[in-house]
């Protein structure tokens, strides 16, 4: 890709990711050009390539989409995301170092001191704790040593995004289980458990799943 499309791709890409897009919405390659500052032919590009990532669909003689994902779709995502976070969370309990406990543990309680701010908005709450959470995923890829596994596992981590930026607050109960799930993962790692780590990140995925089906239906979706 030339620059020009690589800046288109990584600016739509943000947008989508970010919820600047929603779910089902059309995007008209003229209106990208001009809020990108690029060519028609460079956002084809980037939308091509978005495309072949499941980011966008294409409908004929209708155009690109941002792509909405069906109950079915995300449940295989999170299927796939157990099974790829797993093996790599077995694999940072070998490779992964102190400095890494020490970054997740330093996620962790920042989303228990998160939850300790009820001045802020619901809404506010929700955007910290996805970032926050995304963040534990990414550093124990990192932490698996593995490239080719990190790009697989992060693709996946990102899909279901495109549907999870508008959403209500899932309750302070939901996720105080999921960071405590964070803690005890750690635990598992700083023990050099690959199996138990393996258990613990896949029992912790699986168990977001029933809540991101549920969501879905009655849109927007909320996963965690």
């Amino acid at each position: 890709m030339t620059r020009a499309s690589t800046l288109a791709y990584n600016t739509i890409r943000e947008w989508i990711i970010s919820g600047s897009f929603q779910p089902g919405e059309r995007l008209l390659e003229e209106e990208l050009a001009h809020r990108t500052g690029v060519s028609r032919t460079s956002i084809r590009d980037s939308l091509r390539r978005l495309h072949a990532e499941g980011l966008v669909c294409t409908q004929a003689n209708r155009g690109t989409f941002v792509t909405q994902f069906s109950s079915t779709e995300i449940d295989e995502i999170f299927q796939l995301r157990a099974v790829l976070e797993g093996h790599a969370t077995a694999l940072a309990a070998i490779n992964g170092q102190e400095h890494h406990w020490q970054a997740l543990a330093d996620v962790a309680t920042a989303i228990d001191q998160q939850l300790a701010q009820p001045e802020a908005s619901d809404a506010q709450r929700y955007a910290r704790f996805q970032a926050s959470n995304t963040r534990f995923h990414d550093i124990i890829l990192q932490a698996s040593g593995s490239q080719r596994l990190q790009g697989l596992a992060r693709s996946l981590i990102e899909l279901p995004l495109v549907t999870m930026k508008q959403h209500a607050w899932p309750g302070e109960v939901r996720i105080r289980r999921s960071n405590q799930q964070h803690w005890e993962i750690i635990e598992s790692l700083r023990a050099r458990d690959p199996l138990l780590g393996r258990l613990r990140v896949q029992t912790h995925i699986i168990t977001a799943r029933p809540l991101a089906m549920l969501s879905q239906a009655l849109m927007p979706i909320d996963l965690l």
